[in-house]
């Protein structure tokens, strides 16, 4: 099945519909576009909640344009960019929307973000989507500020308003105030019932309004489709994906459009965050829906964003099974899409290899590698460490997947049958059921999560009898030092655990018999302060290793040929001499591999700036013997190549944000 082109554009109503419709007839001429998204009031042209008589303006001056788009074989969808609005940004409500303005848990009041439980601007946006409804769209798209998170210049969010106070109250038979629910919600120690009743009660009444609009929207021929957030974000909403596909889809497969990676240039790490981001995305998506990754670009063109790191982006979409792009490259403005012709060259450049990637990589498949397993219940199981603010329940569901990857291992956001990785608060999330199942396969924990799982009563099952965390003020470690040859690239090295993010504390403990160290902690004269990594075999037959530092620090892993070789051989060691998969060959080789059960396909990508010319890939167990692979660049290019065994070599040098797919 080949790619599907979504470009997302805007043109205000102050804009001849003559000279749009002409620049739209000469873009898509000149570029393999399949739909064109428009945004209306979005960005720099938003004014707040426009009046329903500036709809109707857009929508009349829009139509000239739109019409013409259909005639000429391109779909169009719309993207109204608010419904309650994403942030103030100095706007605030008109004359007549006397509506709840969103209130932040501290108590502070948006100027023009609404509370979704106003009757009035329910009513108001109710005709806003029938409007809509009226006209041809493909997909109406209802934007990612249908959230709690994220509504600047509130702290956090919202909404705790006297209406959902009220709501909850009468819901729950409680008569708390914003303070109390608050404070409860947010409480250390294991969480108060309130912050789970909470959580549904913010649920279920955001789903009954999306169930209302996309009867509206589907009254008129159009589906409706979701933007999202990540999901760290969503999780500390409390939502539950499974109601969201139905209030989206109704039955019927929904239209998602996640977002996975950064808005501007970064560093070769984005990759990884990109892969993880999307692939926790893949794994909570009902296996029919149309799935269009968000390809960012924001504050537009390539200053912000290079065209090789779209292409990246890109391709990790169709490698993951993204069935659209809904690509980013014009601005809201509404400037002259030929004032920066380079831009069509590259979708036309680019077409050929998304179509190829789309058809070698369907939604079938799935990423196979060390399980790097969340849960969307994460943020319902947070342990608040002060309780002071709504960003405690925000926990990272990424750590090993940077680590992991950065390492040249490859990970799935599924949890796996051989080894699963566990880091941070993450640990609190899952059911002693579970946690005993990846005991008894291969585990790896970072600091933290040992922690954590020696408060929930498995020290024994991972070779620690207590457990603390420590600091340099009260320890002075600054280095690991290599024991077991085993484990190291020789015994000897080194690697820094000075004052970095992820060693502000490290683990400290009892470790119990059995319990092998694979490395010392020592300070600046050598002296040995404390345990570093160690492993141990456990009752139920399983394997687990544990790193002190905390591998949730950040998503921009300080890897070293050290670090690399101690993670590569203690994911071995977790899945009893078998391959998760990796590959070796250069700083910032990222694998991916996928199957279906049968089929399976490798991606190795390239994420640093230095060009690679020869690497070696060690196939995941199952995985058949490998025998074509193609090197694809951002240029469109795809040339064939050399196969030796697990050796690849390419006719070109592999640059960064090329990837290189491997087929058995």
């Amino acid at each position: 099945m080949p790619s599907h082109f979504t470009l997302r554009m805007q043109f205000g109503p102050h804009e001849d519909p003559k000279d749009i419709t002409r620049q739209l007839d000469q873009l898509v001429r000149a570029a393999p576009v399949d739909e064109i998204m428009l945004f209306c009031f979005a960005e720099e042209q938003n004014d707040g909640h426009d009046t329903l008589e500036r709809v109707k303006l857009w929508l009349d001056r829009s139509r000239p344009y739109r019409d013409a788009l259909w005639r000429a074989g391109v779909q169009v969808s719309l993207n109204p960019w608010h419904s309650m609005l994403h942030c103030d940004r100095g706007r605030s409500l008109k004359p007549g929307q006397e509506w709840q303005r969103m209130v932040d848990p501290t108590g502070r009041e948006a100027r023009a973000v609404v509370c979704p439980l106003d009757p009035a601007w329910q009513e108001y946006y109710r005709a806003v989507l029938g409007l809509f409804a009226r006209e041809r769209f493909r997909v109406v798209w209802i934007d990612d500020d249908i959230r709690y998170h994220n509504h600047g210049p509130l702290e956090w969010g919202g909404c705790f308003c006297p209406l959902h106070v009220a709501a909850f109250n009468e819901r729950n038979g409680t008569n708390a105030s914003r303070e109390e629910l608050v404070h409860a919600c947010l409480a250390s120690g294991a969480p108060h019932p309130w912050r789970a009743q909470w959580f549904d009660f913010w649920q279920e009444t955001i789903c009954a309004l999306l169930d209302e609009w996309r009867g509206i929207i589907e009254g008129g021929g159009a589906k409706m489709g979701l933007m999202s957030s990540a999901m760290e974000s969503h999780a500390a909403e409390g939502r539950r994906w499974a109601q969201w596909w139905q209030a989206f889809g109704g039955g019927n497969p929904p239209v998602h459009r996640p977002h996975f990676w950064g808005y501007s240039d970064a560093m070769g790490s984005m990759l990884i965050h990109g892969i993880a981001s999307l692939d926790q995305n893949r794994s909570i998506q009902p296996a029919e829906l149309e799935s269009g990754p968000e390809i960012e670009n924001f504050t537009y063109g390539q200053w912000n964003k290079s065209f090789r790191q779209t292409f990246a982006q890109m391709a990790v979409a169709h490698i993951l099974g993204s069935t659209n792009l809904n690509i980013s490259l014009y601005d809201f403005m509404g400037n002259r899409p030929d004032d920066e012709p380079e831009r069509a060259a590259f979708l036309t450049r680019v077409r050929p290899a998304m179509d190829w990637l789309a058809d070698m990589f369907p939604m079938t498949m799935r990423s196979v590698g060390a399980g790097v397993p969340w849960s969307e219940e994460m943020g319902r199981t947070m342990r608040t460490p002060r309780g002071s603010t709504w960003f405690e329940l925000t926990c990272p569901p990424r750590g090993w997947a940077y680590w992991l990857g950065a390492a040249g291992i490859a990970f799935s956001a599924r949890a796996q049958q051989a080894v699963n990785a566990l880091a941070g608060p993450l640990a609190w999330s899952f059911p002693d059921e579970q946690i005993n199942e990846w005991l008894a396969a291969g585990l790896l924990l970072d600091g933290p999560a040992a922690e954590i799982l020696v408060k929930r009563g498995f020290g024994a099952m991972i070779g620690v009898e207590a457990a603390r965390q420590v600091l340099q003020e009260e320890v002075l470690y600054s280095m690991e030092h290599c024991l077991d040859p085993r484990f190291a690239l020789r015994v000897g090295a080194q690697m820094s655990v000075n004052d970095r993010p992820h060693t502000r504390a490290l683990l400290q403990g009892a470790l119990a018999g059995g319990a092998v160290m694979l490395t010392d902690l020592r300070d600046p004269l050598q002296r040995v302060v404390g345990h570093g990594a160690f492993i141990f075999e456990n009752r139920l037959g399983g394997r687990v290793a544990v790193v002190p530092w905390n591998a949730s620090a950040g998503a921009t892993p300080e890897m070293n040929v050290h670090r690399a070789a101690q993670l590569r051989r203690v994911v071995q060691w977790l899945a009893r001499g078998g391959s998760v998969g990796w590959a070796e060959g250069g700083a910032w080789l990222v694998p991916q591999f996928l199957t279906d059960g049968s089929a399976w396909r490798a991606a190795v990508w390239n994420a640093g700036p230095d060009e690679i010319g020869t690497f070696t890939v060690h196939l995941p167990d199952g995985m058949p013997r490998l025998r074509m692979g193609w090197h694809c660049t951002p240029a469109g290019t795809r040339e064939p190549a050399a196969i030796d065994g697990g050796v690849i070599r390419t006719v070109r040098p592999v640059h960064q944000w090329d990837v290189v797919v491997l087929v058995p």
